[in-house]
């Protein structure tokens, strides 16, 4: 609010004069507590207001700036972060993980509407497709799997962590970055022995 203030001072405007300007944009007529025809004259003399009491582009212009600082912004939705099919896109994520308990003692899969928040901050703070995701999230179940998911991550945790100071961290978005970059270091899970 400082800033409109700070606006209608520098361009040597009250409220009152530039309410007048409003009502005349708007086609509306002022409040009878305000003095039209002394606000006009100044509008006017300082050419705000052309003679026949019409707007000038100044005015146009300055009024737009100002209707600007009103103006709210679109507030994104799920669809609009994660894209149409997300609830189908979590489903699909979460089944990739065993139908298990974990040697930390929490289950690998998780509810997925526990995972929209998780998955809105991995949308907003990474790029990449869902079926970048789904690749992602295959590799890092096969190579736990071999270990019989020793030390694996929930579906929540492998999505995003919080750290001790308050900030968070993805292993979904390296795993994504990998199958992204195509590395050829697969796991090899047996070697042959010769004796």
């Amino acid at each position: 609010m400082n800033e409109i203030f700070n606006k209608l001072v520098e361009k040597n405007l009250s409220p009152n004069t530039y309410y007048v300007l409003h009502c005349i944009k708007e086609k509306i007529v002022p409040a009878s507590f305000v003095n039209k025809a002394l606000e006009s004259k100044r509008l006017q003399s300082e050419a705000w207001l052309s003679e026949d009491l019409q707007l000038t582009s100044k005015s146009i212009i300055f009024m737009e700036e100002i209707n600007g600082y009103f103006k709210r912004t679109k507030k994104k939705t799920a669809k609009d972060i994660m894209g149409q099919n997300f609830v189908d896109n979590i489903k699909a994520y979460v089944s990739i993980f065993p139908n298990r308990k974990l040697s930390s003692g929490k289950y690998a899969r998780v509810n997925p509407k526990n995972l929209e928040a998780s998955f809105q901050w991995f949308f907003e703070n990474y790029d990449y497709e869902w079926d970048i995701i789904i690749q992602a999230t295959q590799k890092y179940v096969r190579e736990y799997e071999v270990n019989d998911f020793e030390f694996m991550r929930t579906a929540q945790y492998f999505t995003r962590k919080q750290n001790i100071d308050k900030s968070f961290e993805s292993d979904l978005a390296t795993y994504c970055e990998l199958i992204k970059d195509k590395p050829d270091d697969e796991v090899v899970y047996f070697k042959e022995r010769i004796l």
